[in-house]
Parts: structure tokens; sequence; C-alpha cells
């Protein structure tokens, strides 16, 4: 950081770079302009002093919720240190920390863009509405820390006390002296802000061909057209045998025009796009191209550039080959902490501070009643804090987080959202037993998951609603085969790990078929949580606490 001539202290982080460029919906690329990576930057300054989150170590900024795109319209900033700060960014160490932020994005394992749901929005302060509600209106400072003990007895829970930052601000009025407090001076000092939650689907761009080309009879329609002096000498032949209806493009393929016209024995396709012309490689600027599928996509690349071809986008499905066969609308649900100072990454996915992550189908049971059903529900920072200790140091390996016990719990309500927003019948899962297969091997942890905590964690979430948590059966397949990726290549194995008598496949999906192919159909019971439409009408009227049941 450096310190500004107005007194206050400032610096940059470029660790929200990947949030910002998902937030933004930029394409970043190694030929990206220095300039452009600002709107990536995060301006950091000094936290205030009564603002202290609840570990013993944390870094000394927070976000200021600006970027270095935003530095020439913050108001509150004088020219002086609008200056000063610039000059400093122009520093070698800065424009490092600048460039730094491409590096985070420029991956292929990088998402086109995120889907954003408002779930967490619906989660509400227990801790500000009981305060709100007291007849008290103004005390001392430890008047109010035993009014706060109090509000515990009546279900606020001691870690949303700690995260709301009332205790050191009480601390620090006290400090400066001041003997009264309003009960409206400590409602307005509650800040979530260092813990907000977000939920996410990672999106990725459809690759395949977005134009819809339909084989038709194959004609030769270069005669007459500017593409003939182009593409084809005069000794050769074109045929077309594809056709975009909606978009005009066509699609064929060139011989010797001695030779009967034979698909399989043609080295050389082109494209003509809705008048016509022919299209160019974008990479080598040659009209023709080596196989049909680059021929689909230089038309997509050129429908998207030149015919307003919207760009396709899907849920990633990174981790769909694990899930039981059958089932629909496949989704992978992130549940992350942006805006929270410390960082810490897991193995599964590379959003930043992700708190908990459960992935999803939606299925039919045998009597055809609608499941949002769940493949897993996981938290890689917790359930690793809660093997290996956490760490109260920054930077540590396992760093401390909010929602330590209660990150099951924000799953569900999650997943209870969603539910009702879906308008489903119930939410079900797989028993413990069903997960520890997709090991190979007892989990005694898995079992307890599936089997006690998320059935506990429904009950306490429903329980002043008539619910009825019980059992239903769906269909699906056995699970005998698994499939595992090397590099780019897909493999059936048994549950020892085997090799099955399938070849290598070339994608997931292709893989999911081949192994369902070789799986008995069954009818597996699964437990399940049941909602009637009042209970839906409930919870997206009134929401959940964000601390609690």
């Amino acid at each position: 950081m450096i310190p500004l001539p107005s007194g206050k202290r400032a610096g940059i982080s470029n660790i929200r770079a990947r949030y910002h460029a998902l937030r933004l919906k930029r394409q970043v690329t190694p030929d990206t302009p220095h300039l452009e990576l600002y709107d990536l930057v995060d301006i950091v300054t000094e936290p205030a002093r009564h603002r202290q989150l609840p570990y013993h170590h944390h870094p000394n900024f927070h976000f200021s919720g600006h970027t270095l795109a935003d530095l020439s319209r913050l108001g509150h900033w004088s020219e002086d240190d609008r200056r000063t700060f610039l000059e400093w960014l122009h520093q070698e160490t800065q424009i490092r920390v600048i460039e730094q932020a491409r590096n985070r994005i420029v991956s292929d394992d990088f998402p086109a863009r995120e889907c954003n749901y408002a779930y967490p929005e619906r989660l509400y302060s227990r801790l500000r509405r009981q305060l709100e509600s007291i007849t008290l209106q103004r005390a001392s400072a430890e008047q109010w820390r035993n009014t706060l003990r109090n509000l515990m007895q009546s279900g606020v829970r001691q870690e949303e006390i700690s995260w709301s930052g009332a205790l050191p601000y009480l601390t620090h009025q006290e400090q400066l002296g001041k003997v009264s407090i309003s009960k409206q001076e400590l409602v307005e000092q509650i800040d979530f802000s260092a813990i907000r939650l977000e939920l996410t689907q990672e999106l990725v761009s459809d690759k395949k061909c977005n134009l819809r080309f339909e084989e038709v009879p194959r004609f030769n329609a270069l005669k007459e057209l500017p593409a003939e002096q182009t593409l084809i000498g005069a000794d050769e032949a074109s045929v077309i045998c594809y056709l975009d209806s909606l978009h005009a493009y066509r699609v064929g393929f060139i011989v010797p025009e001695n030779r009967n016209a034979d698909i399989h024995e043609s080295p050389d396709w082109f494209v003509l796009d809705a008048v016509g012309n022919p299209v160019a490689n974008p990479s080598s600027g040659a009209y023709r191209f080596a196989d049909k599928s680059l021929a689909f996509e230089a038309a997509t690349q050129h429908a998207l550039r030149h015919a307003g071809l919207p760009v396709e986008f899907t849920p990633c499905s990174r981790y769909e080959h694990k899930t039981l066969c059958g089932g629909d609308d496949y989704r992978e649900w992130l549940l992350t902490l942006p805006d929270y100072p410390i960082s810490h990454f897991t193995a599964h996915y590379h959003a930043r501070n992700l708190l908990l992550h459960f992935r999803t189908k939606q299925r039919c049971d045998v009597n055809g009643r609608r499941l949002l059903f769940i493949e897993e529900i996981q938290s890689d920072w917790h359930q690793s804090g809660a093997m290996h200790g956490y760490l109260n140091r920054w930077p540590g390996r396992i760093p401390p987080a909010p929602f330590r016990k209660e990150w099951l719990g924000m799953a569900v309500k999650m997943l209870l959202l969603h539910a009702a927003d879906l308008d489903v019948d119930a939410i079900a899962w797989t028993a413990g037993v069903v997960q520890e297969a997709h090991y190979g091997k007892r989990m005694e942890t898995i079992r307890r998951l599936y089997d006690q905590e998320i059935p506990r964690a429904m009950t306490r979430l429903c329980r002043s609603w008539q619910i009825n948590l019980g059992l239903t059966r769906i269909r699906t397949r056995e699970h005998r085969l698994q499939i595992n990726r090397e590099r780019d290549q897909w493999f059936i194995t048994d549950l020892q790990g085997d090799p099955f008598k399938t070849p290598p496949l070339n994608s997931q999906r292709e893989a999911i078929r081949v192994m369902a192919h070789h799986c008995k159909e069954l009818v597996l019971e699964v437990p399940a949580l049941f909602l009637d439409p009042t209970i839906k009408a409930q919870i997206l009227d009134h929401g959940f606490p964000l601390f609690g049941e």
C-alpha cells in the first residue's frame, strides 16, 4: 500500500480478477492490452479499526468496492490523492501485479461466464431483526453487550454476532469515550459484506457448430456465383451437400472434375455465406478446409461475426460422469465468498473462496413426481479444516471461514429455495452406501453425511411446517462401472479400476452413454423430503436466516 496526501492508505489486489472477468463477461487473452486489465484489479484500503473480522490474523486491507477502471470517478478522492496513486501504479512492481491479473484468467478451464442466482438475497439477519424489535432505545456499550448475549437465548447464533461487527464497534465507541449508544446507531453498524454469499453456475460456450446444417441432395452451386473463380480450378468440380436453411450458409467439397463426386475421397471442403461468397479459414486465410468439422466451425465463426448468430452457453458439467444414470438438467452449483479478504482455493473448481458446492439433476420417481435430486453436497474448505485443523494466520493452508458448523445447513437452504422456485414435488438424495460406491471403499464420514446429517438439516429447517421426510423410488442403472478421464480421453473401468472392454472414448457424453448401455436398469429406493404447495409458498415468502434455523 501507499500513503496518500490525505492520510489514507490504498493499494491494489489482483486476487479477484477471475471474479471481475466473469461478472463483466470479459474475454481476456494473452494479447489483452495492459490498460484493459484495470477493471479486473481491485483498489484496496486499510479497514476501519472497529471492523475487525473474527479471526486473529487477517490481511490489513479490505476491498473498496472499486477497481482501477473507477479511479477517475472516485469523488471522495482528492486530485492530489489520485495523482499520487497514478504515479505509484506506473512503477514496475504495480505493473507486474496488474499484469498478473491476466494469468489468473487465461486458461483452457476458464468458463465463458457465470449464471448468478438471487437465492442468497433471501437470507436475512436474525440479529438485525431482533435488535430492531426490542424496546431498549439507548444504552451503554456494556449494556448492549449484555443485550446481545441475551439474544442468543432466542435463537441468535454466536457466530452471527461475531461476524456482524457489533462487538468491535461497541469497543471502539468505549475507547472514544462515548457513554451512550442508540439502537439505531448499533443496527446501522451491522455489516455482513465481508461474508457476502454468491451462488453461481459456471457456463461454457458451445464450441460445436451452432448453425443447423442438414444434408441436402448434392448439387453444384458455384456456377455463376462469386466463389467460382476463387475456389475451384479449371479441372475441378464442387458439390454442395449441407445447408443451414435459416441463415443460408452452405458447406460442400471439391473433387477433380473427371472423378465421380465421392465425399469420402475429397480432401478439400469449402463454405459459402448467405450471398454465395466463400468463407476463409480465420487462422490461415485459405478458402479450403481439410475436413468437414473445420468447415462447419468456420461457418459458425463467420455467422457469429456477420449474421448475428447468438453464442450458446451451457452449464459446466465437469463431474456429470460421477452421477447416477438417468435424469436431466444436470447442474454444478458454487457458493462463494467473493468479498472475503482471505483467499482460499480448492481442488474441485478454480473459483476463489468456494465455501461449498453441490451438484443436482431433475428426475421423476416411479409415481411421476418431480424431484430435485442431490447428486453431491461438499465443502472442501470446511471438510478439510475439520480433518486437518484451521490455521489462524494469513496466509494459511486452511484459513478460517464463516459457517464452519453451518455449511451443510446453508447448502440445504439454497436447495430448498431452488426446489420451491422450480415447484418440484420433493428433494431427494442417495443413501450413504450409494455415495460410498463412487470411492470403492467404506467411508463413515460419507455415510454419516448422507444418512444422518442431511436428513437432520432438512428436518431442522422445516420443523415449523408439516413436512413428510420419507422414501421414494427412482429408475436408474446398476453402479458396477465407473468413468475416468486421462487428458482428453475417457475410459470405462470396473469399480476396482480395471479396464472394461470398451476402447478409449473421446467425450464425457459418449462415455456416459456407453456405460449406461452396459449396466442393467434397476429401481433404487432413495430418501426424500416432500414439499406441498403451502410449504413452497412459505419458503419463497419468508426465506431463511443467514445463521441458524
